[in-house]
Order: structure tokens, then sequence, then C-alpha cells
């Protein structure tokens, strides 16, 4: 007989096979899973080396599998970046205080950056400006980033960009000015590019100590695998590096991006082709068609509810959007789009449908990025095209505030339609656009089922599913947004064994309770990655 090289048993193993079995008992040998039962048949696998785990009652599921984390950059954020995520920043004071002990580390003249504020959950209730930051700062240029494509730059960054009251906003882009003409440190779209274009590069050591962090944050919470989904050339080679040195533990599929025009397809096109392993893959390009919600720039086509008149903004012209999707469609790529608004994920799946029309191709299955207020068109072609939707429910807790704010509690009620999407057949992946939210797949799965924002708001309780649901949109179908459904997200034989531990049940516990879901150790193929005892 041949052994296991390691057993877990005496708790609950969620399988998440589509028949939904939850036994006691799972081994592993050469990585793969060799039985997965009750114990005492699994019993019989254990030899004088096999390694056996008492769960104690504690909850087993496959790894976690991401589908939209910017890896290398929640990587950098954790090792370098200062944090003003609300509630570590409650105010613009705090957040002063906080970039004021982040300049005191570093030498005058260096750059200094914070992540995510939200000016919803702000006590003053509106943006910082380079006024507010520039007291604290003196000597270093700052830059704060917001959810996508927004960041303030205090007076030291604007200067090191060379922006002023004279400077004229690319298109697509926008710099807020004072009164008199002033900017105020605001960038919006495509002005963002001024400041970060002038940022001094992360070393290759830097990139290579970021991945370390990145993968050991997400193990602590239970990821295994995860879609990384936007680099170009240098943090491709970083990842390149980093398994070479067998310092990649996390499984990643990479799609190249963001790409703004043709020739940036036609470049990616030559330079990363599809291809790799079960660890590190290209699959997939990506392209966005619009902006975020807080800060005004998805795409509607009725306005925004506290800012009559604007519908948000179209960050690629329409015709060369369906040439570059189909260009990379042809290529054999999945296509991913960031796509939030209704009037830009019908546009998307209009590129799709042109795409597909075009150059027919089995299961292309392209993913549209976030998908929060689709039409009932466009639900029906991303069921027709195969389409998978990959969205983040834990922006609904975090960013839920801003969203009611901006929209109205009537537009929010039908925000990610989650039970809608399964009810029609639809592969949901969830995720959390790290560097936007923290990578906490508990606040996914909270989200997912009490539809709560972190202040307690309601958003769209009739769009909410069951945990097992829930647990699927990290796992079984989680799988299929990688091509990896016949190795990863469930435990059945012959898959990886990619494996996370639990303090508690899931699918049983409280709905209350699993906000504080608590990943206790994490496996790669049988190798534990994780261990927080």
């Amino acid at each position: 007989m041949s052994f296991a090289d390691l057993v877990l048993q005496n708790g609950s193993v969620i399988t998440m096979a589509q028949d939904k079995r939850v036994v006691d008992a799972i081994a592993v040998k050469d990585g793969k899973i060799i039985a997965v039962g009750w114990k005492p048949e699994v019993a019989r696998l254990i030899g004088p080396a096999t390694e056996v785990v008492n769960l104690d009652g504690r909850a087993v599921t496959p790894g976690l599998v991401d589908t939209h984390d910017h890896f290398l950059e929640h990587g950098i954020a954790s090792a370098f970046i200062a944090d003003i995520r609300y509630p570590k920043a409650k105010s613009i004071k705090e957040i002063k205080r906080i970039i004021e002990e982040k300049v005191a580390e570093v030498e005058p003249g260096k750059w200094v950056f914070a992540n995510v504020w939200d000016e919803t959950l702000l006590e003053e209730h509106r943006y910082p400006n380079r006024w507010d930051i520039d007291p604290v700062s003196p000597d270093n240029p700052v830059w704060l980033k917001r959810v996508f494509q927004m960041g303030v730059a205090n007076t030291r960054a604007l200067e090191a960009a060379g922006v002023t009251k004279d400077t004229v906003a690319p298109e697509h882009g926008m710099i807020d000015k004072s009164e008199d003409g002033e900017p105020t440190g605001l960038l919006r779209g495509r002005a963002v590019g001024l400041v970060t274009e002038v940022v001094p590069e992360w070393s290759v050591e830097d990139r290579m100590t970021a991945l370390r962090k990145a993968c050991g944050d997400f193990h602590s919470v239970g990821f295994t695998s995860v879609i990384e989904p936007g680099l170009m050339a240098k943090g491709i080679e970083a990842l390149r590096r980093s398994k070479e040195r067998n310092e990649l533990s996390m499984r990643v599929f990479v799609q190249v991006g963001f790409l703004h025009d043709l020739k940036e397809v036609q470049w990616a096109i030559e330079n990363y082709p599809i291809g790799g392993d079960d660890n590190l893959r290209i699959t997939g390009l990506k392209l966005a068609i619009d902006g975020g919600v807080g800060p005004r720039t998805a795409l509607f086509y009725d306005s925004y509810a506290d800012d009559p008149g604007n519908t948000g903004g179209q960050l690629l012209p329409t015709e060369e959007f369906r040439e570059m999707t189909l260009m990379g469609h042809r290529s054999g790529y999945q296509v991913a789009v960031h796509a939030i608004g209704d009037k830009a994920i019908d546009l998307t799946m209009g590129a799709y449908e042109y795409a597909q029309s075009n150059y027919g191709r089995p299961d292309p299955r392209h993913q549209i990025v976030h998908c929060y207020f689709p039409s009932e068109e466009a639900l029906r072609k991303i069921v027709d095209l195969g389409v998978v939707v990959n969205t983040q429910t834990p922006f609904l807790y975090f960013l839920g505030d801003s969203f009611l704010e901006r929209l109205g509690p009537e537009r929010c009620e039908e925000c990610m339609p989650l039970k809608t999407f399964v009810e029609r057949g639809i592969s949901v992946g969830n995720s959390h656009d790290a560097t936007v939210t923290p990578p906490l797949p508990s606040i996914g799965l909270y989200s997912s089922v009490a539809r709560r924002s972190i202040r307690g708001e309601v958003l769209g309780t009739s769009e909410a599913v069951d945990p097992w649901t829930a647990l699927s949109f990290y796992t079984l179908l989680a799988a299929e947004h990688c091509f990896m459904e016949d190795r990863l997200g469930s435990l059945e034989v012959g898959k990886y064994g990619d494996l996370a531990v639990w303090d508690r049940n899931p699918l049983t516990c409280g709905v209350e309770e699993l906000v504080d879901l608590t990943c206790l150790r994490t496996y790669v193929e049988g190798m534990l990655v994780f261990s927080r005892e």
C-alpha cells in the first residue's frame, strides 16, 4: 500500500464538490489528493512517515482562489506604503498623523506613499488636499492613493510632476483646482499619471521583498492561487525571478495590462504569449473601459445622484476598444475588462460579441471585472457568450457607504446582483482588488451573505446568497476563471492538495461570525506554507 504524506482528520472537510459533500478526513500524497472521506477509510493510508493533523472539529476547505487582486502591488503596499484605510484613519487629521510618522522614517527628498482613503468615511467628509498634507511633509513628495484612478499629491509631488495652475489635464483626466486656479493636489482619471509617471521605480530587490510579503499575507487568509490583473514587463519579470528562486509559493495567473491602445495590445501579444505552468502562467490581457463609483468615473446612462449631469467617463473610444478586444481574442487570450457602470458593461459585452462574431472560438471564457450594474441585455449576453463575472463583494462592506451616497439606495439595491448571476448559471469569482480593499475572504463571505457596509447600511439583500454559494465564489467557480477547475477549487481525488484550515465552519457558523473567520493553516500541494499555531 502507498501511504499518504499528509492526513487531516476529525473535522469538517468541506469538499466544495458538486454534491456539496462534507466529510471528516482527507489524505494527500505527492502534492495530490488521494482520498477524501470518512476517517476509517482514510486512516488506512496513514503510514510511519505520514504527517497526521488532528483538526479537533475545525474546518477544511480547498485553498482559496482569488480572481482579481493586484498581488505585487499589494506586496509593495504591505512592505513599503502607509496604510490609511478606514478605520485606521477616520479623519484627515489622522491621515496627516500617519503621513507625518512615515516622513520621519525616510530621508528628506524621498517619496512617501499611502493607500487608500475614502472621503465618505472621513469625519470631514471631503477630499484631502495638498494644503492638508504640506505641513507634515515640507521636504518630501507625497502621493495618497484613493480607489481606482484618483489620488492626492502634496506640493512637492506636484512640483516633481511639473503640475501648475497652467497645466492642461490629459484626455480622460481631471486636475482639480481651487477658485484661484491653483491645483488642489487631487487628480482624477488619467491625470493620475502626471504624478505616478515621475515616481521612482521600485528596484528588483524591492519587488522580490514585496512578492515574499504578498505570499505570506495571502496564505495567512487561506489563499493559494491568485489572478494578477494587470502587470507590465517589470512586474512579470519580478514574478519570474521569484519563481526561479523558489520564493513564489502562490499560484499566479497573469493578465498583462492595463493596455491603453492597439499598439500596447500588439506589444503584449508579441512579448508575452500565453504559457507557463500551474504555478505561474500568462493567461490574459487586461483592459478598462470606465472608472469607479466613489470618484464618479464609472460610466452610467443616468447621472450620479449627488452630481447631476455627470454620468462618468469612458476611457477608450468604442471602435478602438472593440478592435483591442478582437485582437486579444483572436490571439487566444482571456480578455478581462474593468467595467462597473451599466453603460460600461453594455460596451464591454458589445466588444465580446464583436470579437466572437468576427472570430469564432470555443470557450474563450472572457472575464468581466466588477460588473456591478449589469442591464438585462448584458446579463443575456454574459450567458450566451460564456463570459465569467469577477466581482468584489468586499466593496459592499468597505465602500458601500460611498456607493449609497453617489447613487442612492434604490440603485444600490441591484448592485452586484449575486443571486441573479447564480440563477442565470453565470460563473462568479470573488476578490478584493487589493490594494483598494485588503485581501480578507472573511469579509468577502460576510458581504455576499449579509450585504452590509462597514457602518451597517444594507445594500440589496434580495441579491444575497447562502454561505455555500459565497464560498464557491472563492473555490469551485473561481477555479473556472483561471481554467483550473480540473485541478483546483474542490477537494476531490486527483486535484492538487491545496488546503485551508479554519477556526470554524463557514457553512454553519452565524452570519455575523463570518467577519471573524480565521485561517489557521494553509497548504500548497500538501506542503505547509502558513501556520497561525
